[in-house]
């Protein structure tokens, strides 16, 4: 076919169903921004004690967790999602799916969250905890008032990438009923026999809002590099 053709037949089916299409996939959107803030939020909270546990002294704090945030990263998030569920209703649990998916994307997100705050952490000189310590602060004070400020620097650019992959991953919640963007998307393919036309739709979506933040991280890196540049000079 004539990609000329193509492109007007394309422009003619958007001009005849967009507008029956558009309110199921805004709601479709509305659902995924949730789930996608929702799991990220979960995320955050649980790589914060996460990364806390790994970096602990004591051992029986220190090895769960380091456990935990292997095996999350080791399950695929599909195998996660369809756990919650479909295995935990046996058990007496039942979630809906929006429920399992917040709690699978923030489970799954929490690994990586872990990894970012405790390499960040790392990455700091050891000096500046002893020294802070030596000038009287708890422990806690030392983390909160001198090193979470400077490490938040270097976290944010890949907590960025982490938002935008659990947003992407969160399409993976259709497969449990969760009425998020790609379950609408695909009835309304079934029902128009048009999947082309409506994946187009759902790929240029996820399209708009990863692309600028995935922007936003790469100026956000190079403004930390040109940063530390200068306070190494």
């Amino acid at each position: 076919m004539n990609p000329t053709t193509f492109s007007a037949e394309l422009l003619q089916y958007y001009r005849d169903y967009l507008i029956d299409w558009i309110p199921r996939l805004i709601a479709g959107v509305r659902v995924t921004a949730e789930l996608s803030v929702l799991g990220f939020a979960l995320a955050l909270l649980l790589g914060a004690l996460l990364a806390a546990g790994t970096m602990s002294r004591h051992r029986a704090l220190r090895t769960p967790a380091t456990a935990f945030v292997q095996v999350m990263r080791a399950i695929p998030l599909l195998a996660l999602l369809l756990s919650l569920y479909f295995g935990l209703p046996p058990l007496g649990i039942t979630l809906s799916g929006f429920g399992a998916g917040v709690l699978g994307l923030g489970l799954g997100g929490s690994a990586y969250v872990a990894e970012i705050i405790r390499g960040s952490l790392n990455a700091l000189h050891r000096g500046q905890r002893e020294a802070a310590l030596a000038a009287g602060m708890t422990p806690f004070a030392a983390l909160r008032h001198i090193l979470l400020p400077q490490a938040a620097r270097g976290m944010l650019p890949p907590l960025v990438i982490t938002f935008v992959s659990l947003l992407k991953d969160s399409s993976l919640c259709a497969l449990i009923a969760t009425d998020e963007l790609m379950l609408a998307a695909k009835a309304i393919a079934s029902e128009s026999f048009q999947p082309l036309q409506i994946f187009l739709l759902v790929g240029l979506f996820y399209f708009i809002v990863a692309w600028p933040l995935s922007m936003l991280a790469r100026v956000l890196e190079r403004r930390m590099g040109r940063d530390l540049r200068r306070v190494g000079n």
